[in-house]
């Protein structure tokens, strides 16, 4: 794992990127500096799961039952995992965490809220070779897919692992999502992703706080906005509120 200089500039971002290897064609943005967990394994403040298995495996439960009625399709899901895909989609807590092969996409989950937050915290991306987070926990040279038929029992693996499934949702497929397993263990104080130290598998690039505006300004002017993450009709009023925030902000720059 690798700590950079904290970045001011999209094209310092893009600089960082095109010095990448190929293999870490994964990323993840958060707009603070947190530990890489899924929401139903992430702690509260004594470090103790906010669930526990019982209640997450709850959820999951309680939203295969009430869901039918909402769903297209619902007999077109497959697997407890695929499940988890859908579930999450809609605010269930589950143990996948969302990765991208888009790094631009990571960029814009980093920065989106840059006009919101009023701490100017740093944002981070985090980027990962799946491959090789594959072969230290499952033993496999690949992404796993969890829908082409193979029988995968993923709590069999020694540690999180990359694994894909059908785009189920838009916003899978606009975001160009796939995920990272976690296991379901009792205490995950040790198990974030960012826990593994090693820069083969795993690298971090930090956003100073106080360029969020100026990078997030940037993304704009190249056309990716809320309804590039986000395909729905919600988004273009926070496109619309993002477009003024900007020209606020770059009008107040030239003053």
């Amino acid at each position: 794992m690798i700590s950079n200089e904290p970045i001011e500039k999209l094209s310092e971002f893009t600089e960082f990127v095109e010095s990448l290897p190929n293999e870490f064609m994964l990323s993840r943005g958060q707009a603070g500096e947190y530990d890489l967990l899924p929401s139903s394994l992430r702690l509260d403040k004594s470090n103790i799961r906010k669930y526990s298995r019982m209640a997450s495996q709850y959820f999951l439960n309680e939203f295969k039952i009430n869901s039918h009625n909402y769903m297209r399709f619902p007999t077109d899901i497959n697997s407890e995992y695929e499940w988890m895909v859908y579930a999450q989609h809609y605010g269930i807590p589950t143990r996948l965490l969302d990765f991208t092969f888009s790094h631009v996409v990571s960029l814009m989950f980093a920065v989106e809220n840059a006009f919101e937050d009023e701490e100017n915290k740093d944002a981070e991306v985090w980027f990962l070779n799946p491959i090789q987070l594959n072969n230290k926990f499952a033993h496999r040279s690949e992404i796993l897919n969890i829908a082409n038929g193979e029988s995968l029992n993923l709590e069999n693996y020694e540690g999180p692992i990359a694994i894909k499934s059908r785009k189920l949702n838009e916003r899978i497929n606009a975001q160009n999502g796939l995920f990272v397993y976690f296991q379901d263990v009792i205490n995950p104080v040790e198990s974030p992703l960012n826990k593994i130290v090693d820069e083969n598998i795993l690298k971090r690039l930090v956003i100073k706080g106080e360029y969020k505006k100026d990078i997030l300004s940037s993304l704009y002017s190249m056309g990716i906005g809320f309804t590039t993450l986000y395909p729905e009709l919600q988004s273009v009023s926070k496109d619309i509120i993002m477009k003024l925030n900007i020209q606020e902000y770059l009008r107040a720059g030239d003053e």
